[in-house]
């Protein structure tokens, strides 16, 4: 119909078919541009997933050669994870530790008795500590809950409290430390304590802790030295040198119970073996004198003591021995742990209690002929005292971390320990009943997962190579790991850079490096990445021609490489990365030459992000060629309305006319008849 209807007048011709087929024409050339402009976005979307995996392969190569390269990563195995765990950075060393959990370090939990639900805290000024921290609540009164719940906001990270509901009618408070070891006892005073008494927490009891004081006074009263010269004591510090044996006296005696433990400081000092003896002088002869008679002076001959050759005395065998401390008991000698070697001062604690009845004298006997042993801060403390008060249900008492480690014991206040083994942290977990094995080795899985994930990496981009580059869908069937929507999306843009010879030459270079020899230290052995189990075809020779591996894809052998791993791990970092020239900067390999080749092409500014930058401009021209088209459409199409607008008015006008001719010359006929 036409696009201008006159009232009472049909037009018979069809005036917006006739422009709707005109613009049809018209509109060609606009298609063919939109399709272009659909191309360019493809190919840019093309071109930057090829710049993303190419990166990803860049990254592979870097995590293989670069410092953060797995090979010299450690991790840790453990014989009982329920008992101690570890962790190791680079600069551990392989071995296997033995390691005994005598008691893993824990923190003060206090609970009260059971209390009704109507308990309220009365207003106050509570006061706790947490080792050297302390907290200080000023309370107004309120319910238990309302106390716990301000007090864990108070305390931070060190002290939190809860309320339990032990029963339908009864609730009790749990006030506990959030630092573990012995030096961070909680301990309460003011209104905390009194809150302790009243709830049944803490009873009062006379402190049963002593200090053993290391006096002058007391030097001239220990009974036994070997060698008065060989111990000093300076500013409350006794030392003794090698060889060195004294008893320090406990007066009065002090009766241990299972609570007691013996804290001190100590400093064990490894000292240089002593240089060979020099030569004695030997003995001094006098001058024998002179007589002078008629003004002649006679000289006395010489006097002579002929001695014996000297022969170096025979240099006394090295003793090692860390058995240092131990006490007396009603006439029998108790045997402590042995001492570590440490270059400052270590506090330590012995379960005393659980090992004599009474300590009548502490001795210390230093048979070592390397080492100086230093002690302080000597006291008896019983473990469950809080100042005047006792914990009367305590959940868990603070107390330090003790462990074994082949032979010596050592104690720590956190379970966390990362300054016993150099590059070795230890998480405690549990007491062991037997010595737990920690074997410190290289990361072979890492090192593996690393050139596998390089591998992978590699073969993605031969088939965005082949799939860009090329029409045959048969490029997609063989690339086997491709998922379905992989495939899916690899058919989309089967081709979408063909002509592209830039790709085709990246992957011939990249075949190249993967399939060349590169020096190490194992030439031999070791110089191609077949040699560990990476190369095209792994399958046995004569096993004919497979199209598929024509096209370059790596195949790993896992065992050969896990074998690899294990038995040259360095010569294989060296495959990936070496210096041959000895100036501490990688040279060659096949990780480096990869990286190299990668580099211009996906840097800043670099190939790729040209293309891309490129094909930006290009569909950026495009889509203004399109719109200055469809104005131009527009404009048209408005043309053609108008011009065929007019002549179909003329049409209805000349249609009008026609028919008052007619109906005038039908009336003229009636008339004359």
């Amino acid at each position: 119909m036409s696009d201008i209807t006159i009232p009472g007048v049909t037009s018979k011709v069809d005036t917006k078919k006739i422009i709707d087929a005109l613009m049809e024409v018209e509109r060609q050339p606009l298609k063919r541009m939109q399709a272009d402009a659909d191309l360019l976005a493809k190919r840019k979307t093309a071109w930057q997933d090829f710049n993303r995996s190419l990166t990803t392969l860049r990254e592979g190569t870097r995590g293989l050669y670069g410092f953060e390269n797995p090979f010299n990563d450690r991790i840790v195995d453990s014989s009982d994870a329920k008992a101690i765990t570890a962790t190791a950075t680079r600069q551990a060393i392989d071995e296997t530790l033995a390691v005994a959990v005598r008691r893993v370090a824990t923190a003060d939990r206090f609970l009260s008795r059971s209390l009704g639900r109507d308990f309220a805290v009365d207003a106050g000024n509570y006061v706790f500590s947490v080792g050297g921290k302390e907290i200080k609540l000023a309370y107004s009164g309120g319910s238990l809950k309302d106390f716990a719940e301000a007090l864990t906001r108070k305390g931070g990270e060190h002290l939190r409290a809860s309320v339990v509901n032990d029963t339908k009618e009864t609730q009790v408070l749990l006030i506990e430390s959030k630092k573990t070891g012995a030096e961070n006892r909680l301990v309460l005073s003011g209104a905390a304590a009194d809150l302790g008494v009243k709830t049944g927490m803490l009873e009062r009891r006379l402190a049963a802790s002593r200090e053993i004081t290391l006096t002058e006074r007391g030097v001239a009263a220990w009974s036994k030295t070997l060698d008065p010269s060989q111990y000093k004591l300076t500013d409350g510090v006794l030392t003794l040198e090698p060889g060195a044996e004294l008893k320090v006296p406990v007066q009065p005696s002090v009766a241990l119970d299972e609570r007691m433990v013996l804290e001190l400081s100590v400093k064990v000092e490894l000292l240089s073996e002593e240089a060979a003896a020099a030569p004695p002088t030997g003995p001094r002869v006098p001058e024998t004198g002179s007589i002078e008679f008629g003004g002649v002076r006679i000289e006395s001959g010489r006097s002579e003591a002929p001695l014996p050759e000297w022969e170096a005395p025979k240099k006394p065998e090295k003793v090692s021995d860390p058995q240092v401390l131990f006490l007396e008991s009603g006439g029998k000698l108790v045997a402590l742990p042995g001492l570590a070697d440490s270059g400052e001062f270590q506090k330590i604690t012995i379960e005393v209690g659980k090992l004599a009845g009474s300590i009548d004298s502490l001795d210390l006997r230093n048979r070592n002929t390397h080492r100086r042993i230093s002690i302080t801060d000597v006291a008896l403390v019983d473990v469950t005292q809080r100042g005047d008060y006792v914990p009367v249900n305590a959940v868990s008492e603070a107390a330090d971390a003790v462990l074994s480690l082949d032979g010596i014991e050592v104690t720590r206040p956190s379970n966390v320990i990362d300054d016993v083994v150099p590059g070795v942290t230890l998480t405690l977990k549990a007491p062991s009943k037997d010595p737990v094995d920690l074997t410190v080795h290289r990361d072979a899985k890492a090192i593996k997962d690393t050139v596998l994930s390089l591998v992978g990496a590699y073969n993605r981009i031969i088939t965005d190579v082949d799939v860009l580059t090329r029409k045959d869908a048969a490029v997609i069937a063989e690339a086997g790991y491709l998922t379905d929507e992989e495939k899916k999306k690899a058919t989309e843009r089967l081709g979408l850079l063909t002509g592209e010879t830039m790709l085709t030459n990246l992957k011939a270079s990249m075949q190249q490096i993967m399939m060349n020899a590169y020096p190490t230290s194992r030439s031999r052995d070791l110089a191609l990445l077949a040699q560990i189990g990476i190369a095209t075809d792994l399958r046995r020779p004569g096993s004919g021609v497979d199209k598929t591996r024509l096209r370059g894809y790596l195949e790993a052998d896992e065992a050969k490489l896990e074998n690899a791993i294990a038995s040259m791990p360095d010569a294989i970092r060296e495959l990936f990365g070496n210096d041959t020239d000895g100036d501490l900067v990688v040279n060659t390999g096949v990780a480096y030459s990869l990286d190299a080749l990668l580099r211009p092409f996906v840097q800043t500014g670099g190939i790729l992000p040209n293309r891309v930058t490129g094909t930006d401009t290009q569909i950026a021209r495009s889509a203004r060629e399109i719109s200055d088209y469809e104005k131009r459409l527009t404009a048209k199409e408005a043309e053609l309305k108008r011009k065929y607008g007019l002549m179909e008015s003329a049409l209805n006008e000349m249609d009008k006319n026609s028919q008052t001719l007619k109906n005038f010359t039908n009336s003229t006929s009636n008339n004359g008849n």
